[in-house]
């Protein structure tokens, strides 16, 4: 299907619905604009300011006035809400009607407002410190860069009517290789095994709902709960147990939904000849029923025929069944009744951008297919390095998830706007996915 140029109408409509969501569970405005809107992004790669000098976590300001009969003359960036220029950090001027700037001023520590830093606070989306701001000679638009640890909650009188298959939701490729936590290793940057550069409590409270986990097992650690972590591909990186503790403490104390996706099992899990080793992945399921077990949603109550979009959010939540943990093996599926089968993964295998967006926009188009088991599936909204750009340090993850970040931004809004489900990222941060997900949630609950 050729790409079509949204109408002026829709993109209208997903402002619209975006202004609103800031202010639905208080009086404080947290995002305006009377045409186009403005957002916060995080720049992942880090900015070489001097020699022996980078900065990190760069802020990068975005705006699109596509729909405005007139764009706005500058853009700033503000430690607060936007009231005059003359509080405003930096300036720049705005020469297009869609782009973005990055600046010199980086997010520092990026502590989680509203209570939520280490444990569950106030209810609602929260601003961090950085705000962005456009306008002529008064400011005209503003937002910020936000939690929204209770998305789902907030907006529960429109979505929860939704099947699961029909939500947008903000997902995290490679969730937990976020910083290395190895007897060898705390790194928490490098080229191309860390993905993401918030913790899984960080990302749930930042609004992520989908986590792509890839489990490794090592049986030379003496303690069981010890031989299970999450990889990228053959690498070590975390330790699982104390990431399903942050999940389990996330489910305690809020009413969101999460998808945990078994995506990958590296190391460990299977015998030379391909035959899955029982034991392990027995091993695997009984941690996670006793780690999340409260919260498990069963697929064998809650599951509906192929081909169809699961139960609503509100079958869910009158259950209080808010966890659902998909499987990648269904030979062991058939064996655990409980387990959701293999979640489709759209995955281009590239190392294109052109060829990553090309290929996405025909399989969310194709998606989900009708013999699909699955309710659920998962844009892999990233590139793959090759072996050769790895061998010759070509690039960097975080260089390739800023090529393509913006414009997952964009498609979502678009192109992929009434057919995408799950939309995972690298450095999620650098992307505006969560906000545009809740909006296109309301959206189309709004249709039924």
């Amino acid at each position: 299907m050729p790409y079509r140029r949204p109408s002026l109408d829709t993109n209208i409509k997903i402002s619209r619905i975006m202004r609103h969501l800031k202010s639905v569970s208080s009086n404080y405005v947290l995002e305006k604009s009377a045409c186009g809107r403005v957002w916060v992004t995080i720049h992942s790669p880090a900015i070489r300011i001097s020699v022996g000098r980078n900065l990190l976590d760069a802020i990068e300001l975005n705006w699109d006035f596509s729909t405005c009969s007139n764009t706005p003359m500058q853009i700033g960036l503000f430690n607060g809400r936007p009231l005059s220029w003359n509080n405003a950090l930096t300036t720049f001027p705005v020469n297009s009607a869609v782009g973005f700037v990055i600046t010199n001023i980086s997010l520092g520590d990026g502590n989680l407002p509203g209570g939520w830093q280490s444990s569950s606070g106030l209810k609602g989306p929260h601003c961090l410190w950085p705000w962005v701001g456009a306008g002529n000679s008064f400011i005209q638009s503003f937002n910020c860069l936000k939690i929204q640890p209770t998305w789902m909650e907030d907006n529960a009188s429109q979505i929860n009517k939704l099947r699961i298959g029909d939500l947008a939701i903000p997902g995290t490729h490679n969730a937990g290789a976020w910083r290395f936590d190895t007897e060898v290793s705390t790194v928490e940057r490098d080229s191309f095994v860390l993905c993401q550069d918030r913790s899984i409590w960080a990302q749930l409270v930042y609004g992520i709902r989908y986590f792509d986990f890839r489990i490794a097992y090592y049986d030379f650690y003496s303690r069981e709960e010890d031989r299970y972590w999450l990889n990228h591909n053959l690498i070590r990186v975390r330790p699982l147990v104390p990431l399903l503790r942050e999940i389990r403490a996330f489910l305690d104390s809020t009413r969101e939904v999460i998808f945990l996706d078994a995506h990958h099992f590296p190391v460990g899990f299977y015998h030379q000849n391909g035959a899955p080793i029982q034991h392990v992945h027995r091993g695997l399921i009984n941690m996670i029923q006793r780690e999340l077990g409260p919260h498990i949603a069963s697929a064998i109550q809650f599951a509906t025929n192929p081909g169809t979009r699961g139960p609503t959010l509100q079958a869910l939540l009158n259950a209080n069944r808010r966890l659902l943990f998909s499987y990648v093996d269904n030979s062991i599926v058939a064996g655990n009744r409980w387990l959701w089968p293999i979640l489709p993964h759209l995955w281009a295998n590239t190392n294109s951008p052109t060829e990553l967006f090309r290929f996405l926009d025909t399989m969310i188009d194709r998606s989900p297919l009708p013999t699909a088991r699955s309710p659920l599936f998962s844009a892999m909204a990233q590139t793959t390095p090759t072996v050769l750009d790895i061998l010759l340090v070509r690039g960097s993850l975080r260089e390739n998830a800023d090529a393509v970040n913006r414009n997952v931004t964009a498609r979502l809004k678009t192109r992929w706007r009434n057919n995408a489900n799950i939309v995972s990222t690298d450095f999620f941060l650098g992307s505006d996915v969560t906000d545009v997900s809740i909006a296109l949630s309301v959206e189309r609950s709004n249709r039924l």
